[in-house]
């Protein structure tokens, strides 16, 4: 795995791996407020990554459903380094879906699958996640970590 990417003075960071669209990220020396941060794109990957889990986990349990939104939201520690300290991991279905194959996919991909979401943990981050299903909060800010040791 590899990528790379260049400095323009007017966008910022620009990707430039072969075969990828490009990403512009944020920088001190561009200033461009509009790009990601990398901090951002860190939280983007961690969503990515558990969604395509969960999505995939509940396919295989022909759960169905018509919607699927993701949204993250994290605590940044005030001192440098300016680590993630709380990170909260929305998954929000519309549809059909039964809670309990929603909550079982998300503990597998947040405690065994997530290559992303297990890395920050390892790094000092406290992980959770919340779900709702057609407009109604199942779980909210859950610790993935204590539902799967009782389960």
């Amino acid at each position: 795995m590899q990528v790379s990417f260049k400095f323009d003075e007017t966008k910022g960071f620009v990707t430039d791996t072969p075969g990828k669209n490009p990403i512009l990220l944020k920088n001190s020396l561009s200033n461009r407020t509009e790009n990601f941060a990398p901090t951002e794109l860190l939280l983007l990957a961690m969503g990515g990554c558990t969604s395509d889990d969960v999505l995939s986990i509940l396919k295989k349990m022909r759960a169905d459903f018509e919607a699927f939104r993701c949204e993250i939201t994290a605590e940044r520690n005030e001192e440098h380094p300016r680590t993630i300290k709380k990170a909260v991991i929305h998954y929000i279905f519309t549809g059909s879906i039964d809670p309990d194959k929603a909550r079982k996919a998300i503990i597998l991909s947040l405690t065994k699958y997530c290559s992303v979401s297990i890395l920050a943990r390892r790094g000092g981050a406290d992980v959770f996640y919340s779900l709702t299903i057609d407009g109604n909060r199942i779980d909210y800010e859950v610790d993935p970590e204590a539902v799967a040791e009782t389960a």
